[in-house]
């Protein structure tokens, strides 16, 4: 076997593995009181009242680097709401707060490995760096019996993407791709002017991490 067939036999390998989803800091807006029982609709209040703006819907897996699909999954969810502002007491984003808005949500993945929100699209807003403003993105935490991950998801197509310092930092990585959503034809029952993405979300396993290194 030639030097060349032993690289391509590698590549191709190596081409069987997914590359982790990358890591961001939880951030300062965490929830500190997080609501009871909220479960994976943030589109409405617990008394049925609909949340002001874009619907959005967002499905993705938790899936190991081998492609295999993590059951189990505890995949939780928070972001601004449609002004730009976190129900949190340390944001200082001066726009109004949406009375109704939790901004949070839990989903345990099944068997699938598959998990689904549905809630309205978050704003931009400023940070305390003169002329930075964050596009809109959703955060997530996902834990597992092996590992817990926390990062951001992007949305496909907003102007400040090429303006955002934490996105900017992916994409001298190359690891854009991996934080930024796909946007999806709607299903039947999503209101016309409803936003549809699926996120995928790839953690290692000791199954995966063995396969890897044993490549």
């Amino acid at each position: 076997m030639t030097d060349d067939d032993i690289q391509k036999r590698k590549l191709e390998t190596e081409r069987k593995f997914l590359l982790r989803t990358p890591s961001e800091e939880i951030g300062p807006m965490y929830p500190i009181h997080k609501p009871e029982n909220r479960g994976r609709d943030l589109a409405v209040t617990k008394a049925g009242k609909r949340i002001a703006g874009q619907p959005l819907y967002i499905r993705g897996k938790v899936m190991d680097l081998t492609g295999q699909i993590i059951s189990g999954a505890e995949v939780e969810l928070w972001h601004a709401d449609p002004h730009g502002r976190y129900p949190h007491p340390s944001d200082l984003n001066p726009a109004r707060l949406d009375p109704d808005f939790t901004g949070h949500g839990v989903y345990v993945t099944g068997v699938d490995g598959r998990f689904a929100f549905r809630s309205t699209k978050p704003a931009a807003y400023p940070t305390s760096t003169p002329g930075w403003w964050r596009p809109p993105h959703l955060h997530f935490q996902v834990t597992t019996q092996w590992d817990r991950l926390v990062t951001q998801m992007y949305f496909p197509g907003e102007e400040l993407n090429d303006k955002d310092e934490l996105l900017a930092r992916h994409r001298r990585l190359k690891q854009a791709d991996r934080v930024e959503a796909k946007t999806m034809p709607l299903d039947a029952g999503m209101e016309p002017s409803a936003l549809h993405l699926v996120f995928d979300i790839v953690l290692p396993t000791p199954h995966s991490i063995s396969a890897f290194k044993a490549r």
